[in-house]
């Protein structure tokens, strides 16, 4: 089992910039920054070779 407490990040330019549609034709940029709210990520192995995720918001 896995457990993650990430933060949320917010984009303001450049989003975009990783689809082969955009970087094919121009160079890639990201701005963005992380926030103080968390989601805490939950993946488990199930059986066989399937994964289940949960999460939970603070």
């Amino acid at each position: 089992m896995i457990i993650t407490r990430t933060p949320f990040r917010i984009s303001f330019a450049g989003g975009g910039s990783d689809l082969p549609v955009f970087h094919e034709e121009e160079e890639g940029m990201v701005l963005s920054a992380a926030i103080s709210k968390y989601m805490y990520l939950t993946v488990k192995e199930r059986f066989g070779n399937t994964f289940r995720v949960s999460y939970s918001q603070t």
